[in-house]
C-alpha cells in the first residue's frame, strides 16, 4: 500500500530550467519567507494565527510523506508523534523546565519512541503496516487519559500563559524552511535513492545493494521527530493539550488528506495541499456554517476518485504554467543534472582475474523445502571462474529457486553455498550483492517510477565502492548506452516494453560490478536479432571482464552459441551437467523434455531440434 504508487503517470517530457530560472525560483521563495515573517508584526492575530497553524500542518504533512511519498509506507499514525511531543514539551515546561531545553527534550523522546516503535512496525507491510500505525493513536490516547500523575488524564496540561503567538510563529516558520530544505536534501542524496527503491520492490533494492533496515529506521525517527517540534510548537502557542486534542482521530488524518489531496511524493506536494485545503475549511467554516465538514469532505472524495494522485498529478495541470511547475516529479527536477557527457563503449567495470581451476561458487548439499514441496533437492555443484553455465530445465525445475538461494532471497533450509570460498549463510542480500553477485529476474523488476538512468545509477550508489548520486548518474550513462537505451534516458521504467526493461535489467545487474552474474531468462520474448545482441553481451563481460555468468535459458539455440557447458534440474534435483552436445543426448534428459515413450523412439533429427531450439 504504497502512497506514491497507486496511480498511473505517463513517462514526462523533462524540463529544462537554466541557473537563470532556479535563481529566480530562490529569490521568490527567499522573498515569500520574508513575507510569512513579516505578518506577525504587520497583520491582526486573527491571520497570524490561521498562518501559524497552516505552518505547523505543513511540518506535518511534509515530515509525514518522507515516509509514505519517498519510501511508499503509510504511517496512519503519525500524529501521534505530534502528541507525544505536544506532552513531551508541556511536562517539561510546566516543570520549570527552560524553554530550550524543554524543546529538545520533546523531540529527543519523541526520537527515541519512533526508534523503539520501528521495530515491531517495520516487520509489518502494505495494508498491515498502516492499519499497525493506525492503532497508535487511540493507544497513546488511552494511555494519555490513564496516566494521569503524568499528563493529568482528561484534565489535561496548562501551560504558563504567556503571548507567545510571535516567537511560535517565527520558530514555526524557521521549522517549516528547514523541512522544506531536508525535503531537498533527501532527494539529492543516497538516503533518498534509497527511500524510492524500498518504495518500489523492497527486495530488489537488497539484491542491488540497498540495507533496508537502517534506512526505514532512519526515515522514521526523521519523521517522529518533526513530528514532535510541530506538536511541541502549538502546544506552546495554544497554552494547553489534552489526549483528545493531540491523539484524536478527527485531527490526526487532516495532514494525511492534505498531502493525498495535491499529490504525495512532489516536491510541492503537501504544502499545495496545505494552502488549498487550509483555506477551503477556514472559508467554509465562515462562509458555510452547519454544513462545512460535509463540503470538506466531499471536496476530498471528489478529488481521491478522480485524480486518485492527486489534483497535481491530474492531466489537466501540465496545461497551467504555474501549476505544472509545480506538479514536475522529483527526478524530473534531478534529470537537468543528467544531461551528462557520453563515454566510449568501455563499461565502468574492473577486470577481474580468472583462474579457470578455482571455483567461484559452489553449492553443497542445497535443498530449499516449502513445507512438503522440495524445490531443491541437495544439489551440489561447482562453477569455476569465467565460466558461463547454462541453467534448464521444465518449469518448474527449481532453476529460479536455486538463484533465490544463491541471492538469499531464500534462505536454504540446509546445505551451504559458498563464494569464493566464504559461505554465505550468515549474509544478507546487501551484503551478498556488495560481495558480487548481480542478477535479472524473469519477469522484470524495474524501479518503475524512477528513470532508466536512475534504475542503473542506485547500485552504483550503494555498491562494494559507492558513488554519489552525481557521479552515479554519470557512470550509468555507460551502462545506458551499452543497453542500447540512450534514447530512454530519462523515461520512467514502467513505460517501457518488455524487451527494453529486461535490458535495463540486465545492464542494473552489470551495474553491481558484479564477479557471479545470474541471468533468468532475458532472451525469451526477444526477436532473432535482439536474442543474438544478448549472447554477443553475455559473452563480451565474461571475455572482456572476467565476470562468471549461471543462464537460465530455454532456447537451446542462443544457449549453445555461448555456454561453457549446462547443467539439467527436474523436480529440484540436478539430473545432467557437461557439455551442451552431450547433455542432450542424456536418456534423463531426454526424458524430461520428450517423455519416456518419446524419447525411447526418439529419431536423432529430433536430438538435433532440442540443441537448435526448435523442440
Amino acid at each position: 500500500m504504497s502512497a506514491a504508487n497507486e496511480y498511473t503517470v505517463p513517462a514526462p517530457t523533462v524540463q529544462r530550467t537554466g541557473r537563470g530560472g532556479k535563481a529566480t525560483g530562490w529569490l521568490l521563495g527567499a522573498a515569500a519567507i520574508v513575507a510569512l515573517a513579516a505578518m506577525p508584526f504587520v497583520g491582526n492575530a486573527y491571520l497570524t494565527t490561521f498562518v501559524f497553524t497552516m505552518l505547523i500542518a505543513y511540518i506535518l504533512a511534509q515530515s509525514w510523506d518522507w515516509v509514505a511519498g519517498e519510501m511508499g509506507y503509510v504511517n496512519l499514525g503519525h500524529y501521534c508523534f505530534y502528541g507525544i511531543g505536544a506532552y513531551g514539551f508541556a511536562i517539561a515546561l510546566t516543570g520549570q523546565w527552560p524553554f530550550a531545553v524543554a524543546l529538545v527534550f520533546a523531540v529527543l523522546v519523541t526520537g527515541l519512541v519512533a526508534l523503539f516503535l520501528s521495530v515491531p512496525l517495520f516487520r509489518l507491510h502494505g495494508d498491515y503496516f498502516a492499519f499497525g500505525t493506525l492503532a497508535l493513536l487511540p493507544l497513546m490516547e488511552v494511555l494519555a487519559y490513564n496516566l494521569t500523575s503524568i499528563t493529568k488524564g482528561g484534565d489535561g496540561i496548562v501551560l504558563p500563559v504567556a503571548q507567545v503567538l510571535q516567537p511560535a510563529y517565527l520558530l514555526a516558520l524557521t521549522a517549516c524552511v528547514v523541512t522544506f530544505l531536508v525535503t531537498l536534501g533527501i532527494n539529492r542524496v543516497r538516503f533518498g535513492y534509497a527511500l524510492k527503491s524500498i518504495r518500489n520492490d523492497e527486495q530488489v533494492a537488497e539484491t542491488v545493494g540497498v540495507r533496508i533496515a537502517p534506512v526505514k529506521r532512519n526515515v522514521l525517527v526523521l519523521s517522529a521527530v518533526f513530528g514532535a517540534l510541530a506538536g511541541a510548537l502549538q502546544a506552546w502557542q495554544m497554552s494547553y493539550i489534552d489526549p483528545a486534542t493531540v491523539f484524536g482521530l478527527n485531527v490526526a488524518l487532516v495532514p494525511v488528506a492534505m498531502v493525498l489531496f495535491a499529490g504525495s511524493g512532489l516536491r510541492w506536494g503537501p504544502l499545495a495541499g496545505v494552502v488549498v485545503l487550509a483555506s477551503m475549511q477556514q472559508w467554509l467554516l465562515v462562509s458555510v456554517q452547519g454544513y462545512q465538514a460535509a463540503l470538506y469532505g466531499l471536496a476530498i472524495l471528489l478529488i481521491g476518485r478522480f485524480m486518485p494522485g492527486g489534483f497535481l498529478r491530474a492531466k489537466w495541470v501540465r496545461w497551467v504554467p504555474l501549476l505544472s511547475s509545480l506538479a514536475r516529479e522529483h527526478h524530473e527536477y534531478n534529470g537537468e543534472s543528467a544531461r551528462l557527457t557520453r563515454r566510449n563503449d568501455d563499461l565502468p567495470l574492473p577486470r577481474l582475474p580468472v583462474d579457470r581451476h578455482k571455483p567461484l561458487i559452489e553449492l553443497q548439499g542445497v535443498r530449499m523445502q516449502f513445507g512438503g514441496n522440495v524445490a531443491v533437492n541437495d544439489i551440489s555443484l561447482k562453477i569455476m571462474q569465467g565460466e558461463i553455465i547454462g541453467l534448464v530445465g521444465p518449469n518448474g525445475s527449481g532453476k529460479t529457486t536455486l538463484f533465490n538461494c544463491i541471492s538469499r532471497v531464500y534462505t536454504p533450509t540446509s546445505g551451504r553455498v559458498m563464494f569464493a570460498g566464504q559461505d554465505l549463510g550468515h549474509l544478507g542480500r546487501d551484503q551478498i550483492a556488495r560481495l558480487g553477485v548481480g542478477r535479472t529476474y524473469q519477469i522484470p523488476r524495474p524501479f518503475g517510477d524512477l528513470t532508466v538512468q536512475e534504475n542503473i545509477a542506485i547500485p552504483l550508489m550503494f555498491g562494494d565502492d559507492p558513488l554519489s548520486p552525481r557521479d552515479a548518474l554519470r557512470e550509468a550513462r555507460a551502462f545506458v548506452d551499452y543497453a542500447e537505451l540512450s534514447p530512454r534516458l530519462l523515461a520512467r521504467a514502467d513505460a517501457l516494453s518488455m524487451q527494453e526493461k529486461k535490458a535495463l535489467e540486465f545492464s542494473r545487474a552489470l551495474a553491481c560490478k558484479p564477479r557471479l552474474l545470474l541471468v533468468d531468462e532475458v532472451a525469451s520474448g526477444l526477436t532473432p536479432a535482439e536474442v543474438k545482441r544478448f549472447v554477443e553481451h553475455i559473452r563480451h563481460v565474461r571475455d572482456r571482464y572476467g565476470i562468471t555468468v549461471i543462464w537460465v535459458e530455454h532456447i537451446f539455440s542462443a544457449l549453445e552459441q555461448v555456454v561453457d557447458r549446462v547443467i539439467v534440474l527436474e523436480q529440484g534435483s540436478l539430473i545432467a551437467d557437461g557439455k551442451l552436445a552431450d547433455v542432450v543426448k542424456d536418456e534423463r534428459v531426454l526424458r524430461t523434455y520428450l517423455g519416456t515413450a518419446a524419447a525411447a523412439h526418439a529419431p536423432q533429427p529430433a536430438l538435433g531440434k532440442l540443441a537448435s531450439g526448435d523442440a
